[in-house]
């Protein structure tokens, strides 16, 4: 029996480059590439219950006048590093990223979602999913805790244990893709993985920033860059990676964390191109691997061929065989 074809999505984490995620999907789902199932992680948890809310036009309505930094720097007389175990509550982001979510229409939804979560009680990254709440309520909790940057803050609070975003921890996960039964996977990583190169730093300062850089590439596309590929597969399943070229790379606190609506519009119109052009690159490659396994298949068969047009051909090998 043929197995069931099923596109895994993974949304990779990245904070404020998360409208990547927009244009990529925008550009995906005009192909009739849409997801069975998506991963998300961190900023890509965000993205994920937008999309499944109501497409890429709740996406696109979510990120083109949204401004961070005033959600995000939010005192609080109850979190804070003096009484509390973070710098900053969430309130005010979650009021804002949860007007474009129907968590009760995405509980219900056949659209599976798995959130990557570190869980500071145990010690550990897991993965947690619709399959794993009572109703939408507990959704929407463990879709906080997605997000709930470390630090920044508080830890949310699900079935007795305190979890806080797994990005982390495991930001591109996929394993998990093979484990849900993928038989294609898009990977949309938000965090580029090739750098400017240089060939000398000039000061402190400089040499800081691009080790900040070199570790904010590393931890962002781990889960990728060191995975067994071949061909492009992973285990046997064709992999499309849609990331940012480098004049997204890079580590700056503030750049990170700041999204704007110029900025969000250029990110989108830049996933949306980067993801047509990994399109193009995976059809090419389709292409030529279909080629190269008909000219496999034709030399295969001139052997025999060959071999029918000369009566003594089976004496002939008998006789090298026998030598041997």
């Amino acid at each position: 029996m043929a197995k069931r074809q099923k596109r895994v999505f993974i949304l990779g984490g990245g904070a404020a480059l998360g409208a990547h995620h927009v244009g990529a999907l925008k550009l995906l789902e005009e192909q009739g590439i849409v997801p069975d199932a998506i991963i998300g992680s961190s900023i890509g948890v965000v993205n994920a219950c937008c999309y499944g809310s109501g497409g890429v036009a709740q996406l696109e309505s979510a990120w083109k006048d949204f401004s961070s930094l005033p959600r995000i720097f939010s005192p609080s007389l109850r979190h804070n590093p003096l009484l509390g175990v973070s710098l900053f509550s969430m309130d005010r982001l979650s009021s804002a990223v949860e007007q474009y979510i129907d968590f009760d229409k995405l509980y219900r939804s056949r659209l599976e979602l798995e959130f990557v979560l570190l869980n500071l009680s145990r010690g550990r990254g897991e993965m947690h999913g619709k399959r794993d709440c009572a109703d939408w309520r507990e959704l929407r909790t463990i879709s906080r805790a997605g997000y709930a940057i470390p630090l920044l803050f508080p830890p949310i609070q699900f079935r007795g244990d305190w979890y806080v975003d797994g990005g982390f921890a495991w930001n591109i996960p996929l394993d998990r893709a093979i484990d849900l039964g993928a038989t294609e996977i898009y990977l949309l990583a938000p965090i580029a993985s090739q750098l400017p190169y240089r060939s000398r730093f000039r000061t402190f300062a400089g040499f800081a920033q691009r080790f900040l850089d070199v570790m904010w590439r590393t931890i962002g596309n781990a889960g990728y860059l060191y995975a067994r590929m071949e061909g492009g597969r992973f285990h046997g399943v064709p992999v499309t990676v849609v990331e940012p070229g480098e004049q997204w790379s890079g580590f700056g606190p503030f750049a990170v964390f700041n999204a704007y609506p110029r900025k969000n519009r250029n990110l989108m119109a830049a996933g949306y191109r980067d993801a047509k052009r990994a399109l193009a690159v995976r059809r090419r490659a389709e292409t030529s691997g279909r080629g190269a396994r008909r000219r496999g298949e034709r030399a295969a068969e001139t052997p025999a061929a060959v071999g029918e047009s000369l009566p003594d051909a089976g004496k002939a090998v008998s006789l090298h065989e026998t030598e041997g």
